[in-house]
């Protein structure tokens, strides 16, 4: 084995292996921006007139086989109408409460 491939070899044992644009994943919920169809801001998703604007593009959503990402770390009173909208649109999401859900105004919400 090579100085490079056991070097690389130890890197990965110690500190796991190499993510793919780390930066990206954490702007978008641990997905990559190719994989997005649409981004709601935490702030944005307090306005409840943006609920009205977001509900007619679910069902798009459902008839393309789309998932939805919600950031789990917000509030209920805030992602709870959303869930209900995913829910009735037949879209599945999934809440992320880990390390790439940020409760900064500008970060992805939805």
């Amino acid at each position: 084995m090579s100085d490079d491939n056991m070097q690389e070899h130890l890197n990965s044992a110690i500190y796991g292996p190499p993510q793919t644009k780390p930066d990206e994943r954490r702007a978008y919920m641990g997905s990559l921006r190719e994989r997005v169809a649409l981004q709601v801001t935490n702030q944005a998703l307090a306005d409840p007139k943006r609920q009205a604007q977001v509900q007619p593009l679910l069902k798009d959503f459902h008839a393309h086989g789309y998932k939805a990402l919600l950031n789990g770390k917000l509030d209920n009173a805030i992602t709870g109408p959303y869930m209900k909208m995913l829910t009735d649109a037949n879209v599945p999401f999934t809440l992320v409460a880990n390390e790439t859900a940020q409760t900064a105004d500008k970060a992805a919400g939805l």
